[in-house]
């Protein structure tokens, strides 16, 4: 069995749970406009299993640069979960669950999400604590740029419908470009 460094981290962004939820799920608006400048996304045409989306997702980890196929799956409870299903970090996972949490009299939203990365076998637990510390601060600036785009560059889940169905995530049609190249 293996096993896998995991990392989880809580990001209030002030703004209701449909829409934080929609901007997270919106993988073209973060390709568009470029969201997270350190990853390159792409969506792929095809579904997996059951019609979940499929991505891939270029970073540069531990000085290597990082290719997966994810597909994305939402739970009965509205939490989001990508797992990668080719690539690198196969068998990985990236979830995301979402918590109305108002602060101050402030509509907001804790996101809770979870990064789960498998080891490699006999230097895994050597690599552990050096993978978990660069996920950690990976993680908390992607969500800084998540709650940026939704607080400051105002994110509206209309903006995405507004785009033509070619362009819009999980479309048969939708096959677009690398958002950025790994650094």
């Amino acid at each position: 069995m293996p096993s896998f460094a995991e990392v989880s981290h809580d990001e209030w962004i002030a703004a209701p749970e449909a829409r934080v939820r929609s901007q997270f799920a919106d993988l073209e608006h973060h390709i568009a406009t470029g969201v997270h400048p350190k990853l390159a996304l792409r969506v792929l045409g095809e579904r997996g299993a059951g019609g979940a989306l499929r991505y891939e997702q270029r970073v540069k980890l531990l000085g290597l640069t990082q290719r997966d196929v994810f597909e994305r799956r939402f739970t009965a409870d509205g939490a989001m979960v990508d797992t990668s299903v080719e690539g690198f970090n196969r068998g990985g996972s990236l979830a995301f669950r979402f918590t109305p949490e108002p602060r101050g009299g402030a509509e907001g939203t804790c996101v809770h999400i979870t990064i789960r990365l498998p080891l490699p076998p006999l230097v895994g637990p050597l690599l552990r604590p050096l993978l978990q510390a660069q996920v950690r601060r990976e993680l908390r600036a992607a969500a800084a740029e998540d709650k940026h785009d939704l607080e400051v560059r105002g994110y509206r889940p209309a903006a995405a419908a507004a785009r033509p169905p070619t362009a819009r995530a999980g479309t048969p049609a939708a096959a677009v470009g690398f958002a950025s190249a790994p650094p």
